[in-house]
C-alpha cells in the first residue's frame, strides 16, 4: 500500500493533474506547449521519390 505522501509526489510530478488545467477547453489543451521529442521518421518517410520517365 502507498502511503499519502506517496500519492502526493506522484500527483505533483503530473502536470496534467493541475487544476487549472482540468477546467480548460480542448482548444486550450491543444495550444499548451509540449516538450516531446518529434517522432522519428519511418522508412516510407525517409527513402527518395522515384523518377517518372
Amino acid at each position: 500500500m502507498s502511503n499519502s505522501s506517496d500519492a502526493k509526489a506522484s500527483e505533483g510530478e503530473d502536470p496534467l493533474s493541475h487544476p487549472e488545467i482540468a477546467t480548460m477547453s480542448l482548444r486550450q489543451l491543444a495550444d499548451l506547449p509540449f516538450n516531446f521529442p518529434a517522432p522519428k521518421p519511418t522508412r516510407y518517410e525517409v527513402r527518395p521519390l522515384s523518377k517518372c520517365v
